[in-house]
């Protein structure tokens, strides 16, 4: 039998507004985190939370900056990690009684099966359709928007310091107003958590890549390593350094 290791092990992805963790957890003290995060198992978990204090699950949701330990694991799960201001996360957020729901076993599957062998951005909006309990989430999925989606690409990997929301309405020609509500229509999420989680990604991919830790920071537009750090630690609560142990997302 594998006893519990003090590293995490196995694969991680992550997209715009989400990030996804696939194996087994490692050690890790209490801790609160800016991201809703959703654990699936085959089998029930030990997992401590604030309001609930330790219980055994095979699927829970803890809301945003609700404290909370995963004890380490001695076979595969899922961690959903999603940013709590983006469509997906709203929703999450609230169904939750006490900041906490416990999933029950056909939640899990339902849960598991939506987000498929290789998940995206549908696959979660998929995910919180079937453990939220209605179709709120249906009802308000992102729209395409070809004009910001033109401006999107048009942004540099190495995001500027200082990228005001005046200067993306200029360059789109709208209103600053007319500009953030079709930003948030096409994308799900506002403008600021949107260019964070952008950074989040490309910094991740560089570690992930072999680059260091201050050189993938700065390529991300993040001031340093220590700015990549505490944010990285405030979504996932855990530190970037963790991704040296891991591989990329299929």
């Amino acid at each position: 039998m594998r006893t519990p290791t003090e590293n995490w092990r196995g694969r991680v992805q992550m997209g715009i507004g989400w990030g996804l963790f696939v194996g087994r957890a490692g050690d890790g003290a209490a801790h609160a985190h800016h991201a809703v995060q959703v654990l699936l198992s085959e089998s029930a978990q030990a997992v401590w939370t604030r309001p609930t204090g330790w219980l055994r699950a095979s699927g829970i949701v803890i809301g945003a900056d609700v404290e909370h330990q995963l004890a380490p694991t001695t076979e595969s799960v899922t961690v959903l990690y999603v940013e709590p201001h983006s469509t997906a996360g709203r929703h999450l957020g609230g169904s939750l009684r006490d900041g906490v729901q416990v999933l029950d076993r056909r939640e899990v599957e339902a849960a598991r099966q939506a987000l498929g062998e290789t998940p995206d951005a549908a696959a979660v909006a998929a995910l919180v359709e079937r453990i939220g309990g209605d179709d709120r989430t249906a009802d308000h999925q992102p729209t395409g928007d070809a004009l910001i989606a033109e401006l999107i690409e048009s942004l540099p990997a190495q995001l500027p310091d200082r990228l005001t929301t005046a200067t993306l309405a200029q360059q789109a020609r709208l209103s600053e107003s007319r500009f953030l509500h079709r930003f948030r229509a096409h994308t799900g999420l506002p403008l600021r958590p949107y260019l964070r989680w952008r950074r989040l990604l490309v910094a991740m991919t560089g570690v992930m890549e072999g680059r260091a830790l201050t050189q993938a920071a700065v390529d991300a537009g993040f001031a340093d390593a220590a700015h990549f750090t505490r944010t990285f630690r405030r979504h996932f609560g855990i530190p970037p350094k963790t991704l040296l142990d891991l591989q990329p997302g299929r």
